[in-house]
């Protein structure tokens, strides 16, 4: 249930298609073509559900589980170290290898954004 009129997101002729358009910043585009009200609306509301919420609005609020650390190496000396979800949770990719872990020398430069959401990829 939602306050809204109903107008606001379908016609008086029609109950679909709807047309309702994200204004809110933290609306995340449209991830290659628009996604089914229900990917984001879980719930019987207008309020979109974060399954990890931890993270909003960024990538991550919805894709943590698909993080994989393998590729992020922070640093390796004096032992490998990996990026969290949680320091590369807006999918920018802009991180770097530090020297070690003291990170004030960088070994090598990963220019961001490596992920975009028209590549779906978050690894």
């Amino acid at each position: 249930m939602t306050g809204r009129e109903c107008n606001i997101c379908h016609t008086t002729t029609a109950w679909t298609p709807l047309s309702f358009r994200h204004t809110s910043a933290e609306y995340p585009g449209d991830h290659r073509g628009a996604p089914a009200c229900i990917a984001c609306h879980t719930t019987n509301t207008d309020q979109a559900t974060w399954p990890y919420a931890v993270h909003r609005p960024a990538c991550a609020g919805c894709h943590q589980n698909s993080y994989r650390p393998g590729p992020h190496t922070k640093y390796e000396s004096p032992t490998k170290v990996l990026y969290t979800v949680a320091e590369l949770k807006n999918c920018s990719g802009a991180c770097h290898v530090y020297t070690n872990s003291s990170l004030t020398t960088i070994k090598t430069r990963r220019n961001g954004p490596q992920h975009r959401v028209t590549n779906a990829g978050f690894d």
